[in-house]
């Protein structure tokens, strides 16, 4: 009897170690993939950096990197920075895109210690905006250094101001290209490449005022561009760890789907509605500093609101009523293929106002709520306290 419980102890202890054998070598490799394809991206965005390319390459490294961290230590930020940086350097000598190549360690890092320290997603969104936005700043810096070995905010005016004149100048010359082709095609009439001559000097004069407004609007597009890449590393993060973290350790838990969202504060909502009605009351030409800033403000806070609106039409609607999101998206495709653009255009933006409405609604009803249970409880001396204490780490 002795001898047959030794030889099921030896079994169960030799299982345990293959078992622990095999899961040492799954987290090994694990690892090792993950690490290589960060770096790998993070080369290829170094190079591509200011492009779709080069966001879609730092963002998916982003995410991959923080469940590296989570796997290994912190300690991995130092030797894998200063793999992308050398092996950037290496292939194009470019200091400030190799320098650019860092930031999936950067977002990666504050992925991981947000998650780490039990920062909500909004939190760490914040956090990561706002050290791209210093770091992008410190890029263009090095950039014009480098350039012209001085440094002056008139550099940075002038900078912007000569890019978008190029772009600009490059769609002129495309449109009238376009324009030149159709009048060659025409009938040769002097009345149809006059009219031609007019429509390509209406035009031009369209796409200068539109740089003319993309240049008062440029602190916007750069909080919105940094803000878009913090959404799009947290968003992917999520589904990342989900799956690569139980490969390894499969008794780490998961990252609930209602927690790991993107939330506005009614503080945000206060303020988008106070320069949305202020934008409307104030005439644009008397008043063209606070013009400016309030347009600002409207640009960087739609987007949150339009995806809480989302979140709140999916929570209310699509979530109940499952044969409704298959419906929206047939009509929104026939719309898009047999509708005429201007109408489609008008229908684009009165869909992002409706959901931009509702999204504002989403950020202060609960606030609202809870400030008339306040009053209501002070004025009526009501005993009952329903405040839930929701401890919840986000974590399955």
């Amino acid at each position: 009897m002795m001898t047959v419980n030794k030889t099921e102890n030896n079994s169960n202890r030799n299982q345990k170690e293959e078992k622990l054998k095999i899961n040492n070598i799954v987290y090994v490799i694990e690892v090792f993939i993950l690490t290589a394809i960060a770096v790998f991206l993070s080369i290829i965005g170094g190079v591509n950096f200011s492009g779709l390319t080069g966001l879609l390459c730092f963002v998916t490294a982003s995410a991959l990197f923080s469940c590296v961290l989570f796997l290994t230590s912190p300690g991995v930020i130092i030797i894998s920075g200063v793999a992308s940086f050398a092996i950037t350097f290496t292939l194009n000598g470019n200091m400030v895109s190799s320098l650019a190549s860092l930031i999936y360690v950067i977002t990666g890092a504050i992925i991981y210690f947000g998650v780490r320290g039990k920062k909500n997603r909004t939190q760490i969104t914040v956090r990561i905006a706002l050290v791209m936005a210093l770091f992008y700043l410190g890029l263009l810096v090095l950039s014009l250094f480098l350039e012209t070995g001085t440094f002056s905010l008139g550099m940075v005016s002038s900078m912007i101001d000569s890019e978008l004149t190029k772009g600009a100048e490059y769609f002129v010359q495309q449109y009238n290209s376009v324009i030149t082709q159709y009048a060659g095609a025409g009938t040769g009439t002097g009345a149809s490449i006059e009219e031609t001559a007019q429509t390509a000097y209406f035009i031009e004069l369209y796409i200068k005022e539109l740089v003319l407004n993309l240049k008062a609007i440029i602190p916007a597009c750069f909080i919105l561009y940094n803000a878009l890449i913090a959404y799009l590393a947290t968003l992917l993060f999520k589904p990342a760890y989900n799956i690569f973290i139980p490969l390894a350790n499969p008794n780490r838990k998961k990252i609930k789907n209602n927690y790991w969202r993107v939330n506005i504060s009614v503080v945000s909502a206060i303020i988008m509605s106070v320069a949305l009605f202020l934008s409307l009351i104030l005439s644009k030409e008397n008043n063209i500093i606070a013009a400016i800033v309030l347009t600002n403000l409207v640009y960087i806070l739609a987007p949150g609101f339009c995806l809480m609106g989302i979140y709140f039409a999916y929570d209310k609607i699509f979530k109940s009523r499952s044969g409704i999101l298959p419906v929206v998206i047939i009509v929104g495709a026939v719309m898009l293929v047999f509708i005429y653009p201007a109408a489609l255009l008008f229908i684009l933006y009165s869909s992002l106002s409706v959901l931009m409405a509702v999204g504002l609604y989403a950020a202060m009803i609960e606030d609202a709520r809870k400030l008339y249970d306040r009053a209501k409880k002070a004025i009526l001396g009501d005993g009952n306290d329903n405040d839930e204490n929701d401890d919840d780490d986000y974590l399955d």
